[in-house]
């Protein structure tokens, strides 16, 4: 059984995993309403945005100093690219997919990238290397795509 300490944080991932399940159906929704599927994406990021603004307020967060942020190495700021990325291929795949479609093939990719992240110690992070567990773990998923999009 797993240790107390980390319930909490393995249970509040599995909520961001279900806030993510709903996402791209949300997001998909709300573009069949606006003149492109590019805006219902647009509308994710503003309302975003707007939420994390309320959350430095409400946390009372320090303005991020200008020195500091310019030391950061520039691959630091593509999160907004790759979440761009994300919620544009949501809002274009999940009609056509559907949603579990979509997630179990983006999951099996979180997959992968976090394996290889892991076992390089890429962006930072410390390294884990690869095991044989990881990859039979990876072959499983692999395999419930495989379920999920033709059984």
């Amino acid at each position: 059984m797993p240790q107390a300490s980390i319930l909490l944080p393995l249970l509040l991932a599995a909520l961001a995993g279900v806030a993510t399940a709903f996402q791209p159906g949300v997001n998909a929704k709300l573009a069949v309403f606006t003149p492109s599927r590019l805006h219902g994406g647009l509308a994710n990021f503003l309302v975003g945005a707007f939420a994390m603004a309320l959350a430095c307020a409400l946390a009372r967060t320090p303005v991020p100093q200008r020195d500091r942020l310019a030391e950061a190495p520039w691959w630091a700021f593509t999160g907004g690219l790759l979440g761009a990325f994300f919620v544009t291929t949501a809002v274009y795949l999940v009609p056509r997919i559907g949603a579990v479609n979509y997630l179990v093939a983006m999951v099996l990719g979180q997959m992968v990238g976090t394996a290889v992240i892991d076992h390089f110690g890429l962006v930072g992070l410390a390294q884990h290397p690869f095991t044989w567990g990881r990859g039979a773990g990876l072959v499983l998923i692999a395999a419930g795509v495989a379920c999920v999009r033709w059984l």
